[in-house]
């Protein structure tokens, strides 16, 4: 996957990079045997490999903008931090996300990005669904199961590099007065063992592996599980609280309630919204070296007159690079589930 408006970041760099620097030794960036790299060549090359690309997709970051500036409408802060607490949650917790991103190469600030425009193009998309209080009783009462807190579990784990050393962990944690948090962090090798092994509260159905949910579910809280195989690696779990699933009232669930509600009637998918909105806007490239994207806005200038009205999706309308593509419709995208590979069967002491 690549990095959501990754060409974005890389216009900053680019504006930052070729800020005016007195004095050549400022300008320099790196030294080969004495011969220095200029900024001045590290900002070209940056524009050879990224420029056009860069370039659209700011101009599609501002056609949307503009549109959503026109339309009165704005993207509050709390829908922002919901749709990434919403996406925390579907993979899997603080912790699974941050493994996720790091696989994809990404920072949280990208995803970030993605979400926001996701959000701003959903916005546009929904702005004249029509939605009364008696509406959104009826859909919650149709769709009633859809709005249940699943059961949770919050845990601690120690993971070691051999089961004699597992063993040897437990016979401690097991012990009248022991901190099972202090063992964590003197022996664990998981990525938790900073924090003392705890894990981030998260559903049952979505815990990997199932070594582990399988342990959990047996124990009481504040119970040190038996020794549990996972691949190579050995586990000890001690669960802290199971929490049951919950029925959320429809006062709840409202914000959940009126997006899906308005999903559903959306009628135009996002990534078409923001090729409608550039194929809409009147661009004019200045910049020479970027004459061909000038023929490409240029077509779409050729379709907006021509008779049947505005362009359409497709052209150079396309969503800016690395935002859109592929997201689902009328929704802030969301990343494939966190979980560990396959594991061999458990096997418990």
């Amino acid at each position: 996957m690549s990095r959501p408006l990754f060409l974005g970041r890389v216009a900053l760099f680019l504006c930052v990079l070729a800020l005016p620097f007195s004095g050549c030794k400022k300008d320099e960036v790196a030294r080969v045997n004495g011969v220095p790299i200029t900024r001045t060549q590290l900002v070209g090359e940056l524009e050879k490999a990224y420029g056009e690309g860069v370039l659209r997709a700011l101009i599609g970051q501002m056609a949307v903008d503009q549109a959503l500036q026109k339309s009165g409408l704005q993207l509050s802060p709390q829908k922002m931090e919901k749709a990434m607490k919403d996406w925390r949650e579907e993979v899997g917790g603080e912790q699974a996300s941050q493994q996720w991103l790091a696989m994809q190469g990404m920072s949280e600030e990208d995803w970030r990005d993605v979400v926001e425009y996701q959000l701003k193009l959903t916005l546009i998309a929904q702005k004249d669904i029509q939605v009364t209080e008696p509406a959104l009783q009826a859909y919650y009462k149709e769709n009633e199961p859809r709005y249940r807190e699943p059961q949770r579990v919050s845990f601690s784990e120690i993971a070691l590099p051999t089961k004699q050393q597992a063993d040897d962990v437990r016979k401690m944690a097991v012990r009248p007065q022991a901190s099972f948090a202090d063992l964590a962090k003197q022996y664990s090798i998981a990525p938790t063992q900073q924090t003392g092994g705890r894990r981030d509260t998260i559903a049952v159905d979505r815990l990997a592996p199932e070594q582990l949910r399988d342990i959990l579910l047996k124990l009481k809280p504040n119970e040190v599980s038996p020794v549990v195989r996972v691949g190579n690696v050995w586990f000890i779990v001690q669960l802290h609280q199971i929490i049951p699933e919950k029925r959320k009232t429809f006062e709840e669930a409202r914000e959940d309630v009126e997006g899906d509600f308005k999903r559903e009637r959306q009628k135009v998918g996002n990534e078409e919204v923001g090729q409608q909105l550039i194929s809409q806007a009147t661009v004019r490239i200045v910049d020479p070296k970027y004459a061909q994207l000038q023929r490409m806005y240029a077509g779409a200038d050729l379709l907006r007159s021509a008779p049947g009205g505005p362009g359409t999706a497709g052209g150079p309308g396309a969503a800016p690079k690395g935002g859109t593509a592929g997201a689902p419709k009328g929704e802030a995208p969301v990343a494939p589930k966190a979980e560990a590979p396959a594991a061999p069967k458990a096997e418990t002491k």
